[in-house]
Parts: C-alpha cells; structure tokens; sequence
C-alpha cells in the first residue's frame, strides 16, 4: 500500500472528506442567514448556488458563493418565499376548514382529496422554485411556471426528491440539535437530481436554436 497515495489531498477519500466539511460549514451559514425567517428564501438560494456547483466541482470559495448568490437573488427570492408560504398556509388551512363544511361526508371526502392533490403538487413545484432560480436568470412569474412543468414533466425525479427530504426531515426528528447540518445533506443530494433536470432543458434549448 502507497502511504504517500493515502495522505495525497486529491485521493477520492480526502476530497470526499473535505466535500463533507464544506457542506457543513455552508449549513452554518444558511442557518445564521435563515434567522429572520424572512430572509431564509434568499439563504436558501444561496446554499443551492453553492451545492449545485459542488455537484460539477466547480464549488469556489464557501463565503464568497455564498454571499454572493445571496446578495444577487436577495428579492426574487423573497418574493417567491414568501409566496410559497402563503400558499402552502392557504392550502393547508383550506383542509383543514374541510371537517367543518356543512355537507355529506362524501363531498367533504371528494374535496378532501381534491386539495390533498393540490398540496402534493405544491410541494413537488416547491421543491424546484429555489434550485431554479440559484441555477437560471429568469422571473418570479417564469421561476413558478418553469418548476411546475420541470415538477410534473420528471415526476420520478420529484418524487426521489421528496423522498431525500423525507429521510432529512426524520433524522431531523431523531436529531434536531444538527437540523441544518442533514438539510444541507439533503440539498446536496437533490442538487445531483436537479443539475440532471436542469441540463436536461439547457440541452433541449440548444438544440432548439441550433435547428432554426
């Protein structure tokens, strides 16, 4: 066995390693800049800016992309986190208000349903609007159309996405003193799944413009 190839800090397992202590020290600063709770959209953007060029090894200084995707996409998203929340309250408390309409239990249950499918395809629509925004420059308008088709045209994807922040979220549970530390977990995981979807529609558009 090489011992020099051990301690080599571009060996698989050193890069891996340090890979890990970024995520960790990039989930610090998404808390830190989430504490107003106002501000934890832009923060959010932020952390995907930085995870999604770790994906492709093109991450750069932590502090420095960070700031900077934070700085840049600060009101855009804001606006759509704030939108989103709204949304997902409005939804929520919609089925809630259910069990007390004044009509047959199979309606109530119809309708029931009803929003249950709307929230499944808020969350999924959701889950796309940040990564996109860190990944594109586009509009607020354009960033909630584009996440619902991206959502619904990769629904297995989606789906594997909800599923990574379903574990996140019961670890999250068992261990809540390191919540940040397994959502940024998380976030790198999906950031894997969203550069594919990304691509997926950079690619299609350039061949779009190539055949005009």
């Amino acid at each position: 066995m090489d011992i020099n190839g051990i301690f080599n800090p571009q060996n698989r397992f050193w890069s891996f390693m340090e890979k890990i202590m970024n995520l960790c020290a990039i989930s610090f600063l998404w808390l830190l800049f989430s504490l107003p709770l106002v501000t934890a959209g832009a923060s959010t953007v932020a952390l995907f800016q930085y995870t999604l060029k770790l994906t492709r090894d093109e991450e750069g200084y932590i502090w420095r992309t960070f700031f900077r995707g934070f700085k840049k996409n600060f009101v855009q998203a804001t606006v759509l986190w704030i939108g989103m929340a709204a949304a997902g309250a409005f939804l929520v408390f919609d089925l809630y208000c259910c069990q007390f309409m004044p009509v047959p239990g199979a309606v109530k249950w119809a309708v029931r349903v009803a929003l249950a499918s709307l929230i499944f395809v808020y969350l999924l629509t959701s889950l796309y609007i940040l990564p996109l925004v860190a990944f594109f420059h586009t509009t607020v308008k354009r960033a909630v159309a584009h996440s619902f088709i991206m959502a619904m045209g990769n629904l297995y994807v989606s789906v594997t996405v909800l599923v990574v922040y379903a574990i996140a979220g019961v670890i999250t549970y068992f261990v809540p003193v390191l919540f940040m530390v397994w959502f940024t977990l998380a976030s790198y995981v999906a950031s894997h799944l969203f550069g594919f979807v990304f691509r997926k529609y950079v690619e299609s558009d350039e061949e779009a413009q190539n055949e005009e």
